[in-house]
């Protein structure tokens, strides 16, 4: 930090304190997203995997219409594309590694955006974030699929994780309640 941020910090009130603070964290959670999402998109999947806590659930519940005015009912999040632990992720990571995924030879190009960035302290470790996405896979110059929705996620100080943090938890959901893609072999 430069000693003119040093100066800006230490002369701040209480009040003032916690906001910079409040503003510090906003930004190093969303460069977490931002570089979770790049290595998604460059396929380093094990490096990712190595972000998710030992303990970890990665949800991504089946979404259903209603026909009253609620738009997904809630009894489809008893139902899940995923509900995966650490391990059955580190079976998809490997599995998308090898030449048994033929869903992924050649390679899908992927790119990843993340926006509205939400950050709630749970305490001074754990902290809930909720964010946008737009995902797009590319595959052979004619499949063009793009998924979009929102993710709620756990995450956590670790200073053992490449990049600080941990996800502890992660539900997605997406907007689309028919999936039209050919496979749902992507990470979100």
């Amino acid at each position: 930090m430069t000693s003119a941020a040093n100066s800006v910090l230490s002369s701040a009130t209480p009040g003032h304190r916690a906001r910079l603070d409040d503003l510090v964290l906003h930004h190093e959670i969303s460069q977490f997203l931002y570089a979770e999402a790049r290595l998604i998109d460059e396929r380093d999947f094990h490096t990712w995997l190595d972000l998710f806590s030992e303990d970890t659930r990665y949800l991504l519940p089946i979404r259903r219409n209603n026909v009253d005015d609620e738009f997904t009912d809630p009894s489809g999040m008893e139902l899940a594309h995923f509900d995966d632990t650490k391990e059955v992720l580190t079976r998809r990571v490997v599995r998308m590694a090898s030449a048994v995924a033929w869903t992924e030879d050649p390679p899908s190009i992927q790119r990843h955006l993340i926006t509205n960035v939400e950050v709630r302290r749970l305490d001074d470790e754990e902290f809930a974030v909720h964010s946008c996405f737009q995902a797009h896979r590319y595959r052979l110059d004619r499949d063009v699929e793009v998924f979009t929705g929102s993710r709620d996620d756990v995450l956590r100080r670790d200073t053992n994780s490449p990049l600080g943090f941990s996800i502890a938890a992660r539900t997605v959901l997406l907007d689309h309640t028919t999936l039209l893609a050919n496979n749902l072999n992507i990470f979100l």
